[in-house]
């Protein structure tokens, strides 16, 4: 407990990842300065009552935290008053969980974070998704490599007049069909 406590209180910036109403969005506190950031890809304010309690409730909870941390810390019991970040915005309703992992990958006060096209949020979410998959902490990694690897299980892609020359008429299934299988697969051995 000790070890983490002295990794926590060393850190620059804790950051908080949070989904109220359907909605993720990150609070990013300064050790340093103890400032406390709103990056919320929707909106650079608190838009009603309810999110200006939820940023009042989460500067209390990192003051409490700051104790447990650091014991000498004066505790006042207000907590820490929020700003919203300068970030960019989502050009969709959709991917804010993806802007706040983005967020949390390239966050600190001197970059300049990346506003994404649908196109490239589209291959950020398909990167994500392999990320998962092939993540060594995934317990159906193993059958999912298995599946796409295995060659009676491909199909066959008819040919398309294409004048390059390419190595194997075959194609590994999707992502989509991979999880499916082996979503079944795992629901049949829990049966047993």
């Amino acid at each position: 407990m000790a070890k983490n406590r002295h990794k926590a209180a060393n850190r620059k910036w804790w950051l908080l990842p949070v989904c109220n109403r359907l909605h993720w969005y990150l609070y990013a506190f300064n050790l340093d300065k103890r400032d406390l950031l709103v990056l919320n890809s929707m909106y650079d304010h608190p838009f009603d009552e309810l999110r200006k309690l939820v940023d009042e409730y989460v500067g209390k909870l990192i003051e409490d935290m700051l104790t447990i941390v650091i014991p000498s810390f004066d505790h006042k019991g207000i907590g820490f008053p929020s700003q919203y970040a300068q970030v960019p915005k989502q050009p969709n309703n959709d991917d804010c969980g993806i802007y706040v992992i983005k967020f949390m990958e390239e966050w600190n006060e001197d970059s300049n974070l990346i506003a994404y096209t649908n196109k490239e949020l589209v291959k950020i979410r398909k990167t994500l998704v392999l990320d998962i998959a092939l993540s060594n902490y995934n317990t159906i990694r193993g059958l999912l490599l298995q599946k796409a690897f295995t060659v009676s299980k491909r199909r066959n892609n008819p040919n398309r007049g294409k004048k390059k020359e390419v190595p194997s008429p075959f194609t590994a299934p999707s992502t989509n069909e991979i999880t499916k299988k082996a979503e079944k697969r795992n629901v049949k051995e829990k049966e047993k």
